[in-house]
């Protein structure tokens, strides 16, 4: 299938340098994110949350697995496909790449613990800065938005705003909104309306789940072995998003809302779609469950997930659903496959016929994004 076109449905954008310098007001920009040089050496990114976030892992495109850095990184080593459209096209090019959807590296996990302010100003610099990047080719370059999680109404409004930019065609959200909130709770109606209105999907890209953010998780990483057993459980972390939307009836109201579990692998899921059928035969009556259809329904057409390493839930790909499936590159973190991804497409589908394969690395992404 040597003419076969791929979609990666899970990329990200190193956000220029200046990025919030030049675009957050006058007033804000001592608090909005800049690059400074590290005292160690090389760049990183001073918060406004007081902490700094090195140029490294996040950056990795291109070296081989020893030249791998947590830090330490200066800005002009890094590929220029990183941050400029046009240097992405040719990465994408060389990678045999037809389309990207691209995810932020500083604003990943938002701003949300951030005065209001101040947060929808770093918020709205970037999503302006991600339209003007995917206009440069819009059925190439597709952007999902930031969007705040401080409140449903400004979820709402960055929406209806970021809905009309050019490029954009999803929307970011934190895996889990706040401590005693849920996003199958009625407050967030609003805003699944707005994002099926809009066109756009909702995107949880994983992150720390509820019990290991903040402290909790700062805790366990202090132990031996603890930081790699909170990457470890990181790729399950969207599967409370995934149950609560599900369970709460969100897709019967919005039965044109698509939501994708990002970066989150496919082996896992499909053991939570068998175990969601299974709750829904034995315990709809009692719980009076309000469902019109058995959840495994609503996988392909409303619950959708990404990969780019996952042998495991290939094989496993009809108790996922063969159409949920997304496959990415996730370039240019440390986990790409940049330059290598049509070798990693093969070894993945070595024994999955062509149908499958063609769906799980073009069709799906191409249906959930609107990409000719």
């Amino acid at each position: 299938m040597a003419d076969l076109r791929i979609i990666s449905a899970d990329d990200h954008l190193q956000e220029a340098r200046d990025l919030w310098e030049k675009r957050v007001p006058a007033s804000l920009r001592d608090e909005a994110p800049h690059l400074i040089d590290l005292p160690d050496g090389g760049h990183g990114w001073a918060l406004p949350n007081g902490t700094t976030r090195p140029l490294g892992l996040d950056v990795m495109a291109g070296r081989s697995y020893e030249d791998y850095k947590a830090s330490g990184v200066d800005w002009d080593e890094i590929r220029p496909g990183c941050y400029d459209p046009h240097a992405r096209l040719s990465d994408m090019d060389i990678d045999g790449v037809h389309a990207t959807v691209l995810y932020p590296n500083v604003g990943l996990f938002g701003f949300n613990d951030l005065r209001h302010d101040l947060a929808m100003a770093c918020i709205r610099a970037y999503n302006d800065h991600l339209s003007e990047f995917c206009a440069t080719d819009e059925n190439r370059l597709i952007g999902v938005a930031l969007t705040p999680a401080l409140d449903p109404e400004s979820a709402v409004s960055e929406i209806e705003r970021v809905g009309k930019l050019p490029g954009i065609r999803g929307a970011l959200l934190p895996v889990f909104p706040g401590e005693n909130s849920w996003w199958g709770d009625p407050e967030f109606e609003p805003l699944w309306a707005a994002a099926q209105a809009n066109g756009l999907s909702i995107s949880f890209h994983i992150g720390p789940p509820r019990g290991l953010a903040g402290e909790t998780g700062k805790a366990l990483r202090s132990r031996p072995g603890g930081t790699e057993a909170v990457i470890n459980l990181l790729p399950m972390s969207t599967a409370e998003a995934l149950a609560t939307m599900l369970w709460s009836g969100v897709f019967d109201r919005y039965p044109e809302l698509k939501v994708i579990s990002v970066e989150s692998g496919i082996g896992w899921l499909g053991y939570f779609r068998e175990r969601a059928n299974e709750v829904y035969e034995r315990h709809r009556h009692w719980a009076h469950t309000d469902l019109k259809e058995e959840p495994g329904n609503y996988f392909g057409r409303n619950i959708f997930a990404t990969f780019e390493s996952d042998a495991a839930g290939v094989q496993m790909r009809h108790l996922v659903g063969v159409e949920t499936i997304l496959w990415s590159s996730d370039y240019p973190h440390s986990d790409t496959t940049w330059p290598h991804s049509r070798e990693n497409i093969d070894k993945h589908f070595k024994d999955a016929p062509d149908e499958d394969k063609r769906k799980i690395v073009f069709d799906n992404a191409a249906r959930v994004y609107g990409i000719s």
